[in-house]
């Protein structure tokens, strides 16, 4: 029998699993979809939202969402989602509530209406998710707080791979396909590491002779001098005064009233830049900064170096204070935004509320004290949180911070007003945050030395105070011989008018006037006389009161007998102020009878003269009378003697918290996991014009990942095994490849489309200069830059007139040079890392300003004593060395001599200085000669090249 095959059944067949087929894919296709509205949006949306309370961070009335799973899971109201029912997922009717005790999150802004339609519609469509989704992972095992671990270098099979840096990144490099550039060109890479370390441009002479050295070392050898220069100290003091937030006081200086930092904080600018000359290790510095005066009570070297603390201060609001002590020490030091847990629990980082205050409560017993300066006047005091006329600035003395309540307490406070004390909560005691352990235990009082808690023992005091009474009393003694003079001829004078006529009557004017002018003389040498005897007594007193205080302080003698002694003489010497106040009051009385009487005599009709002597007379008499008051009470005075005398100097506390200290051998403890990490980034990205960590003060979960984690861990450790000096990895880093690498993009294509973004650093990265560098080259390349270093800041007005860097330039937050303003300068408030732009602005600033315009004239005028305008050829070079750093190239020289002819033809063609501006004193005026300004309009366009202001 024959088979006979039929196709309508299998094609059924086929048609159904066809049909079948096309339903699994669509239903697959719509559950991706789903899945990915999850991934994409409604995760990361709750992720912002939600997390912080309901994460790993926390998990508040038990509930996480953080997974699917966990939504679907619940917490103590039950499930959170309901797959496809919208109205029975309770975290939908949580965001929509109106009602502000159940409305989530309870903080900040709600969810948007566009927002909650995801949500709803993510749920909607059955609140798909990943197959086995991970939850969120513990907030305490982010990568920045793990240990630093020690890595290895990698080995790498080019044996002329030697600087670890390189190691480390030709690994990506290799693993991404990618070839770096070379080498720079000799002159890129000098003017590139010149102004990387000293901020200024190299000279001519440094540049040829860099380029005759043809050794192997060549590069080396120029690094470890720049290294060995002062003006190190300057550019990188400005990099960490970027970071440390200096600023100089403000408020409203047009009062003047000084609210914000505090005067004479040029101290720890100063402090700043020579501790980075001397290569102080960085954790030294931080240590000093924080709690100097505990380490190093007494000296006032290294206590100026709290000015850290002393920039946050805020006149008006001593919770301000605090609150810029905790933020900015956190970011600066740690990477960490401690500022975002000061009324709630952190959103992001495993730090509560609470460590928030612990940390605060390091710095709860500060307060500003200002110290004496050798050689300058006595500042006084600091005055506290009043308002008077007089509250200037302090022109004098040293500004710095102490521990003056020691048993400051920290209370916990709500929605970031300190007015909402918690109730029921003890004081929270000094502590880091609970993520790193516990430092309480190594928290103890500082006794200090005498000459800190009080600086009236300071040797320069006492001989300051001394020399001043001496040298009061040997001018009064000299007074005293002149006054003596002075009656011996009156009395002459006298007695020849006596021997010519009798005493003369009451009538005889002229004779009255000069008897009169006799007593006058009489009474000036008793006046003298008082005065040598007030002025020695005050000198008796001093004395006896550093007697006294060395018996107080430095148990030298009887306490109280030394005490009393000191209070006798500082009487005596009030008393005998006040006899010599008396008879000072009776002399002033008789020269202002005496000029009556001269004036009723020489214009006895001028009755507004008379008036006015006869009122300088009554304010005598008042005067007199008033000092006879005061001798009287004084002569009365109680004879009992006390132990209280006049201090050389106001007291402080004899101990210190040791606070700040623990703080500060905390942060500094090689075991911390953040601050050699943090540190390491700033140095990098100053030298490459990128960090290692994008968020270069956020370290915590919220911030960027490190680009090249193994490296940083390397960097940081052998930072710390370097002893946290910076000069070591100055010198590491810009040795490396990767720093000497050319930078132009030319021929490139390949390396851009892997890694536009060189985050594997196969180039280096140009970029802008700072404004204090542009500045400072146009100086420096003049020749016009005044090298003298540290001292008082320079107003903002003097910019102009000033030849200093500009560093020395105030800088606060209240107004700014426009010139340094216009190239980014650093914003005093936040300026963990510059903010670049190109304007024009910029570019109109170069070619129309008096300080460009000025360098410009002086350098020409330099450069045409040596190359007369027969050597244009050699004169056009020399610009090109000295402005940009390199020779012209062929095209470049046949330019400039054509644009010189030019401007030449112009000049001669047209009359000059008929419209010519006035210019600001001390400041060039153009050349009279067509060739002479054209060259300076030469240069002048040269500071206007773009090679100028950027780093390449």
């Amino acid at each position: 029998m024959v088979t006979r095959w039929t196709f309508k059944p299998l094609a059924s067949w086929l048609i159904f699993l066809g049909t079948l087929y096309c339903s699994q894919v669509d239903s697959m296709a719509e559950s991706n979809e789903r899945s990915e509205l999850y991934q994409v949006t409604i995760k990361p949306l709750l992720s912002k939202k939600c997390y912080a309370c309901h994460g790993s961070l926390a998990q508040k009335s038990s509930l996480r969402l953080d997974t699917v799973e966990s939504m679907l899971r619940g917490g103590d109201s039950g499930p959170a989602i309901a797959r496809g029912d919208v109205h029975a997922s309770e975290i939908v009717n949580r965001i929509k509530t109106d009602d502000k005790s159940l409305r989530m999150p309870p903080e900040g802004e709600g969810l948007s209406n566009s927002e909650i339609a995801l949500i709803e519609k993510w749920i909607a469509s059955g609140a798909a998710g990943p197959v086995d989704e991970v939850p969120e992972p513990d907030a305490r095992q982010h990568w920045a707080f793990q240990p630093i671990r020690d890595r290895d270098v990698p080995k790498h099979s080019d044996r002329y791979v030697t600087n670890p840096i390189d190691a480390f990144l030709s690994v990506g490099l290799e693993s991404k396909g990618i070839q770096p550039l070379g080498e720079a060109d000799k002159e890129t890479l000098l003017r590139r590491v010149t102004m990387d370390l000293i901020g200024l441009p190299p000279t001519v002479r440094e540049l040829e002779d860099f380029l005759r050295d043809d050794s192997t070392n060549a590069y080396e050898r120029v690094v470890e001098g720049l290294l060995c220069r002062p003006e190190y100290g300057e550019r990188w003091g400005r990099h960490w005064m970027d970071v440390w937030r200096y600023s100089d006081w403000y408020g409203r200086r047009n009062v003047p009233d000084v609210m914000n930092s505090y005067p004479q904080i040029w101290r720890w600018r100063d402090w700043i830049v020579e501790s980075l000359n001397e290569d102080i290790g960085y954790d030294e510095m931080i240590r000093q900064m924080l709690a100097a005066d505990e380490l190093y009570p007494g000296d006032d070297t290294k206590v100026v170096a709290t000015g850290f603390l002393v920039r946050n201060w805020f006149k008006w609001n001593y919770e301000s204070w605090m609150k810029d002590n905790v933020e900015h020490t956190g970011k600066a030091f740690l990477g960490l935004t401690l500022h975002c847990a000061h009324c709630h629990d952190h959103k992001y980082d495993p730090i509560s509320q609470k460590d928030y205050f612990r940390f605060r409560a390091f710095f709860e017993p500060l307060e500003l004290r200002q110290d004496r300066v050798e050689g300058q006047p006595n500042p006084g005091p600091f005055r506290k949180y009043v308002y008077t006329e007089s509250y200037g600035p302090i022109k004098s003395g040293l500004v710095r911070v102490f521990d003056e309540k020691l048993d400051a307490k920290t209370y916990l406070y709500q929605g970031g007003d300190a007015r909402n004390r918690v109730e029921g909560v003890e004081p929270i005691a000094p502590d880091i945050p609970s993520l790193f352990g516990s430092i309480d235990a190594s928290i103890q009082a500082i006794p200090l030395p005498p000459e800190a808690y009080y600086p009236g023992l300071h040797e320069f005091v006492r001989r300051e105070e001394r020399d001043k009474l001496q040298a009061d009393l040997q001018n009064v003694q000299a007074q005293v011989e002149s006054a003596i003079q002075s009656l011996a001829e009156k009395t002459t004078a006298w007695n020849r008018v006596l021997s010519t006529s009798r005493e003369p009557s009451e009538t005889d004017g002229t004779k009255v006037v000069r008897k009169m002018e006799l007593g006058i003389a009489e009474a000036a040498v008793r006046v003298k006389r008082q005065a040598v005897v007030s002025a020695q007594a005050m000198l008796d007193s001093l004395d006896a009161r550093r007697m006294a205080d060395d018996a107080k302080y430095l148990g030298k003698g009887n306490r109280d007998a030394l005490s009393r002694f000191a209070s006798y003489c500082e009487r005596q010497s009030a008393y005998q102020s006040t006899i010599l106040q008396e008879q000072t009051a009776e002399l002033e009385t008789l020269q202002a009878e005496q000029e009556l009487a001269t004036v009723q005599l020489s214009t006895p009709d001028d009755g507004k003269a008379i008036d006015g002597a006869k009122a300088k007379v009554t304010k005598a008499v008042q005067r007199l009378a008033d000092s006879r008051t005061a001798l009287d009470k004084s002569r009365s005075a109680s004879v009992s003697i006390s132990q209280e005398y006049t201090s050389l100097a106001p007291t402080y506390p004899a101990t210190s918290t040791g606070r700040r200290k623990a703080l500060a051998q905390w942060i500094t403890d090689p075991k911390n996991p953040l601050t050699a990490r943090v540190g390491i980034n700033h140095i990098w990205t100053r030298h490459f014009g990128q960090a290692l960590v994008d968020s270069v003060s956020d370290f915590g979960r919220n911030g960027k990942a490190p680009s090249h984690p193994e490296m940083l861990d390397w960097l940081a450790i052998e930072w710390m095994r370097q002893g946290w000096r910076m000069k070591p990895i100055h010198r590491l880093m810009v040795t490396s490849d990767a720093y000497r690498r050319a930078s132009s993009l030319k021929g490139s294509d390949r390396q851009l489309s892997i890694d536009r973004d060189n985050r594997w650093y196969w180039r280096f990265r140009s970029r802008r200069l700072e404004s204090e560098v542009i500045r400072d080259s146009l100086l420096a390349t003049s020749g016009e830059l005044n090298t003298v270093r540290g001292g008082p800041e320079i107003e903002i007005d003097q910019w102009m007139n000033t030849k200093r860097r500009s560093i020395y330039l105030s800088s606060h937050g209240e107004s700014k040079v426009q010139f340094l303003d216009l190239f980014d300068g650093p914003n005093v408030c936040d300026c963990y890392m510059r903010t670049t732009s190109v304007r024009p602005q910029q570019s109109l600033a170069l070619a129309n300003s008096d300080l460009a315009w000025h360098n410009a004239r002086a350098l020409a005028r330099r450069l045409s004593d040596t190359f007369p305008a027969v050597e244009e050829h050699r004169f056009i070079v020399e610009v090109f060395k000295a402005v940009l750093g390199r020779s012209p190239k062929s095209e470049e020289v046949d330019l400039s001599l054509r644009f010189l002819e030019e401007q030449i033809n112009i000049l001669a063609s047209t009359s000059q200085g008929a419209s010519e501006r006035k210019l600001a004193e001390g400041l060039l005026a153009p050349a009279a000669d067509p060739q002479s300004r054209a060259r300076e309009t030469f240069v002048h366009s040269l500071f206007n090249h773009h090679d100028f202001v950027t780093l390449r």
